[in-house]
């Protein structure tokens, strides 16, 4: 699979920036993948997040959705979620990410460090949020101003990132992804 396997994070991130068209434009020569546990997170979101019902269009369009039915999706999201832990729903995207990526390929998007941590011991590609923007900016999708413009909004809805919109950059060079 060439594609892009999304967690939970960078989805609602974008969606509650108001720059989800940014994200579709940003991953449009990716197939872009969802799993269906992930597609639950988002739902349970709704309440406090109500600006995520605007992503809810795009699963089963340009977001497909996938839910885990194999023996082999299902052995590693055992794993994965035994290792991360969390109980019944806590580090379940990570997990599920995780096992979709493992047995079909592609590249995994997800933030959070440990998922980050375990995908690279397993040989699984993986990325985060500010890899998409970095990507941008090296195909001409988007400006420096816009990129520094992005992180900005992303980190106004309470993202956590390891830099902000001026210091993306510098981010970017010290992490060799410029």
């Amino acid at each position: 699979m060439n594609g892009l396997v999304f967690d939970n994070t960078p989805l609602s991130h974008f969606t509650r920036a108001g720059r989800l068209d940014v994200l579709r434009t940003l991953v449009s020569a990716y197939s872009c993948v969802v799993p269906g546990e992930v597609v639950a997170e988002i739902h349970d979101g709704l309440e406090g997040y109500p600006e995520l019902a605007t992503l809810l269009p795009a699963f089963g369009g340009w977001l497909e959705v996938k839910d885990l039915t194999g023996p082999a999706e299902v052995v590693a999201f055992a794993r994965y979620k035994a290792e991360l832990g969390g109980g019944p729903t806590k580090n379940t995207g990570e997990a599920v990410v995780l096992a979709w990526t493992k047995v079909h390929g592609g590249i995994a998007i997800v933030d959070e460090r440990v998922g980050s941590r375990i995908a690279q011991r397993e040989g699984i590609a993986v990325h985060g949020t500010l890899w998409l923007l970095v990507n941008g900016v090296r195909s001409g999708l988007l400006t420096r101003s816009e990129a520094e413009t992005i992180v900005d909004e992303l980190a106004a809805t309470d993202m956590a990132l390891p830099c902000d919109g001026a210091g993306f950059f510098a981010w970017a060079y010290r992490e060799g992804q410029m």
